[in-house]
């Protein structure tokens, strides 16, 4: 008789804690409508990050770093993987000004680089060598010359093909007045990459501060023939070609 009594008690118990996790369970279980809308942002949170990567494609920096920098504030700062491509943008944005040597963007920080550089796998070369120019560019503009030659050097080490690091390594010889060292890089760019119009280009503009005006117009016409409408080029073109007929 007591047992049956205990037994009633303790089936009363296991059923009373069988509804309160039911409860509990309801209570923890996400409302279709809380499914939605989680699903919702997680669209736009990719919509966002698809146009980011877009824009890096197009080399537009700085849309690209704002439409990361949506996602991940979308993401509730969650997703790191976003995070990481809107720093990436943010420091490709040092090479998008053309005047070398320009002071970085003050928003632009030395951690952002390390961040990125501690993120990005040794083995992933294109992404680690794409910074590590970005960053040696970031230094020679803050006449951090010895860590700016280093930071290239180790960029040539990991891709020995890359053609914008020997340009970018060739400008900060001519920084320095080493104009054998600035040639010899912008040529390696050129052997690497012969349609390279940056590389044509600055090695034009190192023959013509040389007074080589002959070297230095087939330069600006190779500048040209790939981008016909380019002022710069024009000029210089044109600067090389009077000087030649004055000499003649």
């Amino acid at each position: 008789m007591n047992t049956e009594k205990s037994s009633n008690k303790f089936w009363t118990f296991i059923a009373g804690l069988s509804s309160a996790s039911v409860v509990l369970f309801a209570f923890l279980l996400p409302s279709a409508q809380d499914q939605w809308d989680r699903y919702q942002s997680r669209k736009v949170i990719e919509k966002y990050e698809e146009l980011g990567n877009d824009f890096f494609e197009e080399e537009k920096y700085e849309l690209a770093e704002k439409a990361y920098e949506k996602a991940y504030e979308l993401s509730e700062n969650k997703r790191l993987d976003i995070e990481v491509k809107r720093l990436n943008a943010r420091v490709n944005r040092i090479g998008t000004n053309p005047i070398w040597g320009a002071k970085p963007p003050e928003e632009i920080e030395d951690i952002d680089f390390q961040f990125l550089l501690k993120m990005v796998k040794k083995e992933e070369k294109i992404d680690r060598v794409a910074i590590l120019n970005s960053y040696g560019v970031y230094l020679a503009g803050l006449s951090r010359i010895k860590e700016a030659k280093k930071v290239f050097e180790e960029a040539i080490q990991l891709d020995s093909t890359e053609a914008i690091t020997f340009i970018n390594q060739g400008n900060l010889y001519d920084q320095l007045k080493q104009k054998s060292k600035a040639e010899a890089n912008y040529k390696k760019a050129i052997s690497l990459d012969a349609g390279n119009v940056r590389a044509h280009y600055n090695l034009g503009l190192l023959y013509a501060e040389q007074k080589k005006f002959r070297e230095a117009k087939i330069e600006f016409e190779k500048v040209l023939k790939t981008e016909p409408e380019d002022k710069d080029a024009i000029i210089q073109y044109q600067y090389a070609t009077e000087h030649l007929k004055e000499n003649d």
